[in-house]
């Protein structure tokens, strides 16, 4: 049986992994997003060749293809580099500002870091130094900032001050910035929004369009025969549900054709089954995601049937780690963020002038989340609960 499997061959669906898995080495175009490349593309000649320094925000839910674009866009201008002499002295770098931690310390460090080559201290300087040692880094070059994510930055305390030091910086720097969050402009001050160039709106894809995907993912990726049109329909259609996710639509794609492999075809039954674990697993993943008080404020809610019971249980376990408590009134703000992740279910209920409002907690996946916190908190920081 294992000898079959790592031959492959008899009833194998998944022609190349890397479409899936990498799938900027393959493509060399991206459906539905082309305008955005291309005026992001006149933008980027304009500050080669021209001296025109900018800034964007690629704005858009989940999975309609923010960061791809940038990652296309990313590898195109070095290849660009062996053919035209004037990009030979531009300089890119990539930043995921939750994945690196969100801080301004850790997005800087990194940041100096990919632009100089060099080992940057995370800790011990201050906020200038760093961004001395890119305008240093960037002297006599160009610079193309990319930061992904950039909404964990800016929600953080001076994290507008990076931005602002990057759009003013005395240096041939422009920046691109991704967020999720379409309401992102709102948590920046005045003097960044003044220095920052235009919204671009990634609309979410309709079910037509996700088929459209699919259908080039399986053109490269799966062999002929092993999937059909209305398989890619149901895929497309499951994932238009959910604000039109491109990521989510190929995933279960994928999924589904390794359950199917040895079967020769992908059925409905090995897309449902895939539904099921891409659920599981995202869950997990937002959990890990999630800053450090957040997983404390969610452990706490696992043993609590209100807020104002969980915000005790979550200082006693603050205590207990050697970390400054936060106030009850953030502690709420994120309950209720928690609640809009759809982690934990927030109940408000009014018992009048007597008995006040109260805030009920539901968690609809306690033991699933449970055991990924509990699992995560031992890998982080060493604490069994």
């Amino acid at each position: 049986m294992i000898r079959e499997t790592l031959k492959g061959g008899k009833g194998e669906v998944i022609k190349n992994p890397k479409v899936f898995i990498d799938p900027i080495s393959v493509f060399t175009e991206i459906p539905y997003r082309e305008d955005i490349i291309k005026e992001t593309a006149i933008s980027i000649r304009y500050f080669v060749k021209n001296d025109v320094r900018f800034s964007n925000l690629f704005l858009g839910l989940t999975g309609t293809g923010k960061t791809f674009v940038v990652r296309y866009i990313l590898n195109e201008i070095e290849e660009v580099k062996k053919e035209d002499e004037d990009y030979r002295n531009v300089i890119q770098a990539y930043v995921n500002c939750r994945e690196v931690g969100g801080t301004p310390q850790a997005v800087l460090s990194v940041l100096a870091e990919k632009l100089t080559n060099d080992i940057v201290p995370k800790h011990g300087i201050n906020l200038g130094e760093y961004i001395e040692k890119i305008k240093n880094a960037v002297e006599g070059k160009k610079a193309i900032v990319y930061l992904d994510e950039v909404d964990t930055l800016v929600k953080r305390r001076d994290g507008d001050i990076v931005l602002y030091q990057l759009l003013r910086a005395d240096a041939e720097i422009s920046v691109i910035m991704i967020s999720n969050d379409i309401n992102v402009r709102d948590y920046m001050e005045p003097r960044v929004l003044s220095s920052l160039g235009p919204s671009v709106i990634f609309k979410p894809y309709d079910a037509e369009q996700l088929k459209e995907i699919l259908s080039k993912y399986a053109e490269y990726g799966l062999f002929r025969g092993t999937y059909n049109d209305e398989i890619l329909a149901y895929i497309a259609a499951i994932s238009a549900k959910e604000h039109g996710d491109a990521r989510k639509a190929v995933n279960l794609l994928f999924r589904a054709a390794q359950l199917a492999s040895g079967e020769g075809i992908i059925r409905k039954e090995h897309v449902d089954r895939a539904i099921v674990e891409y659920e599981q697993e995202r869950l997990v993943e937002a959990i890990k995601s999630l800053p450090f008080h957040y997983k404390l404020a969610l452990r706490a809610s696992l043993d609590s049937e209100d807020v104002v019971t969980a915000h005790k249980i979550y200082v006693d376990l603050c205590n207990k780690l050697k970390q400054r408590p936060l106030s009850y009134r953030r502690f709420s703000d994120i309950i209720s963020e928690l609640d809009m992740f759809g982690i934990i279910k927030i109940k408000i209920l009014n018992k009048g002038r007597a008995g006040g409002i109260r805030k009920y907690i539901e968690v609809p996946d306690r033991e699933k989340i449970m055991k990924a916190l509990d699992e995560n908190l031992a890998e982080e920081i060493g604490y069994e609960y």
